[in-house]
C-alpha cells in the first residue's frame, strides 16, 4: 500500500512538474500610453496641379484629383508592451488601425524587433503619417462613412480640416482598433496578442 502511495505521489509530481510551466505562462499585455503630435501642416488642400500641355509647352492645364497635393500630419502612438510571464519574450510585429472620431484614417504595421525581460515592460512608438487629400476620398467611400456624417451634419473635407485643426489639443476622440502583435518566446514560438486604446476627448489625460 505504501509502495503505491509512493508511486502515486511521484506521478502526481512528474505531471505538476510538467504542467505547472505551462499553466505560469502569461501572454504579454499591450495597452496605449498616450498620442502624440510629432509633425503637422495647416490644413490645405490642392488636388489640382498645372503641367505642361503636349502640344504648347508654354500652356498649362490642371490634371484632375489625383496628381495634386495636401497638406500632412505625423502622429505617433506610443504603446505600453508589459510582460507578466517569467520567461522574456520578442515583440516581433505590431499592426492596428486608427480611428478619429470613428472614422477609420490609417492602418500602420511596425517591424521593430525589441526583447521583454520576464516581468518588465518596454514601450514601443509606432509613427502614421496623414495626408489631408486621400483621408478626405477615403471618407467619401462607402456607405457607413456617408451615414456618419451626415448625421454629424458635416462633409468630408470638413471633417478632415477639424482634424488638422484640433488634433494638437486632442479634443476629439482617437483609437487604434484591431490591434494584434506577434512575440516570439526564447524557442521561438509565436505569442500573438490582440489589443485596442483610446485617446483625446474625455479619456484624454490630464
Amino acid at each position: 500500500m505504501n509502495k503505491a502511495r509512493i508511486i502515486l505521489v511521484a506521478l502526481l509530481a512528474a505531471i505538476g512538474l510538467t504542467v505547472l510551466p505551462a499553466l505560469a505562462a502569461e501572454a504579454p499585455v499591450i495597452t496605449l500610453e498616450r498620442v502624440e503630435v510629432q509633425t503637422i501642416q495647416p490644413f490645405h488642400m490642392n488636388p489640382k496641379i498645372a503641367v505642361p500641355t503636349k502640344d504648347d509647352p508654354k500652356k498649362t492645364e490642371d490634371k484632375p484629383m489625383g496628381v495634386g497635393f495636401s497638406s500632412t500630419m505625423s502622429v505617433a502612438y506610443v504603446l505600453n508592451i508589459k510582460n507578466p510571464g517569467k520567461e522574456p519574450v520578442m515583440l516581433d510585429e505590431v499592426m492596428f488601425t486608427t480611428n478619429f472620431e470613428g472614422f477609420e484614417t490609417n492602418t500602420v504595421t511596425s517591424y521593430e524587433d525589441s526583447w521583454i525581460p520576464g516581468g518588465k515592460a518596454n514601450q514601443l512608438r509606432v509613427l502614421a503619417v496623414y495626408e489631408a487629400h486621400p483621408t478626405v476620398l477615403s471618407l467619401m467611400v462607402g456607405s457607413e462613412s456617408a451615414g456618419k456624417m451626415q448625421a454629424m451634419k458635416t462633409t468630408a473635407g470638413a471633417l478632415v480640416k477639424k482634424w488638422f485643426d484640433q488634433i494638437a489639443d486632442f479634443s476629439f476622440p482617437i483609437e487604434i482598433a484591431n490591434g494584434t502583435a506577434v512575440f516570439k518566446d526564447a524557442k521561438g514560438k509565436d505569442i500573438r496578442v490582440n489589443f485596442s486604446g483610446k485617446w483625446g476627448g474625455k479619456e484624454a489625460k490630464k
